[in-house]
């Protein structure tokens, strides 16, 4: 299951911070006005409330009467959303011209300061809805003023599209300035990402460069990690290459002491015990090799290839020209391998010389390389290997015929080596019908 990013984390939890942050501003912002303008008409029903009852009159026969118009036209234009009448024991004894034939809808509950109700053609309407008294007048008065509420419907509608357009505009400045910050914030560990990367690929055996407050501490300890295995693989390989050393004079005592019984007519006890010998022989030359092999590769070097590859040749040419073997190279001047020039001897050497040994007449020995990758080839006509040898050739101590001088350890040895630079070594069947060895390498982009 892939995990996501330390990066991606921060800036999702920010991004939808910032989002639900603007989208509840703009919520409550659209509620605030909407209350405001509310809260403005309510304040202008209460004057006109209060100027329409400075305005009626009762006749001589007790009927009321309006007089005078009131000073918002907006009372006198049919349906225009501004209305009042006057109820007198459950009818309607005024209205405004407003309202025209029709009645505004109230019940006893109707009272108090902000009332909403629907209106003529179902029209919202923000209504005060007061009991009055007036002189000459024996019952109570129930007198409605009321507004509608669409002016303050679309005012808030344009409000809120205004508000989230410059919002969506500030989400989105905040988003690009959380993912600018995020990324400059997490730089560090960028930047000590690519130095493990270069120390991993041996270009470097420290971690280096100025880090924050924060990320110094483990910057400390990883070089002190480093150090410190460092210090162990240095002294395994010393005491491993120590160990070995000191078993050659014991074994070389042995080898000559079972040769002597061999001498003496003790043939098959000597012929045991050298087998024996020449076994143990293999491991240590097998340890040997393994303990060089850690912690060698990379360290920014840049081998010439076709130098190497030409002086093999020349060593080669002498040791197995007697049997009419030609050895054939062919590689770039300007290719270079990203390792010590020894241990592309071993490799590119075991490899030539386990194709001499085997080769009928050719040995075809060539280096491609693309942009980071370096890739030998080594081919010869020789019997070559079915596909379950070539799988266990590369096993220490696997010989498939006893008949060919050697320990069995030259492909193994390459392997181990090459996955030590992080390449890899894969037999296959040769054009030439031999054996084809392709040994995949780290190419280097500096000089020698």
């Amino acid at each position: 299951m892939a995990r996501a990013s330390l990066q991606r984390r921060l800036f999702v939890g920010a991004a939808i911070w910032i989002v639900l942050a603007l989208v509840t501003t703009a919520v409550v912002l659209s509620v605030l006005f909407r209350d405001h303008l509310e809260n403005e008409l309510a304040r202008r029903l209460d004057a006109d409330f209060l100027q329409l009852v400075s305005q009626f009159d009762v006749d001589a026969q007790g009927r009321l009467l309006h007089p005078v118009a009131m000073s918002d036209p907006l009372y006198q234009r049919v349906l225009s959303g501004r209305y009042w009448q006057i109820e007198r024991a459950g009818a309607v004894s005024l209205r405004s011209r407003s309202l025209w034939d029709a009645r505004l809808e109230t019940n006893t509950q109707h009272s108090g300061d902000r009332i909403r109700m629907n209106g003529p053609r179902g029209q919202p309407l923000l209504a005060v809805v007061r009991q009055i008294t007036l002189p000459d007048v024996d019952e109570p008065l129930r007198l409605t003023v009321a507004a509608s509420l669409s002016p303050v419907d679309a005012a808030v509608a344009d409000f809120r599209r205004t508000t989230l357009i410059a919002l969506g505009v500030l989400a989105a400045g905040l988003i690009l300035a959380a993912a600018l910050q995020v990324r400059l914030g997490l730089r560090p560990l960028g930047q000590l990402r690519g130095e493990l990367a270069r120390i991993r690929a041996n270009e470097a055996t420290r971690l280096s460069g100025d880090y924050p407050a924060e990320v110094a501490p483990l910057v400390a300890d990883l070089n002190s990690v480093l150090a410190h295995n460092e210090t162990l693989i240095e002294r395994a390989r010393r005491q491993a290459g120590n160990l070995a050393h000191a078993l050659k004079t014991p074994l070389s005592i042995i080898d000559n002491e079972a040769q002597r019984m061999g001498q003496d007519g003790e043939t098959r006890r000597a012929a045991r015990l050298g087998h024996e010998v020449v076994a143990m022989q293999r491991h240590i030359d097998w340890h040997l090799a393994r303990t060089r092999i850690a912690g060698r590769a990379g360290h920014g070097l840049a081998t010439p290839v076709d130098e190497v590859m030409a002086r093999l040749q020349r060593t080669l040419q002498r040791l197995y020209g007697e049997r009419g073997v030609i050895i054939e190279i062919e590689a770039d001047p300007a290719v270079r391998f990203a390792g010590e020039q020894r241990d592309l001897e071993q490799m590119l050497g075991n490899l030539m010389e386990n194709a001499c040994k085997w080769a009928r007449g050719v040995v075809q020995v060539s280096a491609t390389a693309d942009a980071d990758t370096l890739v030998l080839h080594v081919d010869d006509d020789g019997p070559g290997m079915r596909g379950d040898q070539r799988e266990q050739a590369i096993q220490p101590g696997q010989r498939f015929d006893e008949t060919v001088p050697g320990s069995g350890l030259g492909l193994a040895i390459v392997s181990d080596l090459a996955e030590a630079y992080g390449g890899e070594l894969i037999l296959e069947r040769a054009g030439l019908g031999g054996l084809s060895a392709r040994l995949r390498l780290p190419k280097s982009a500096g000089g020698a």
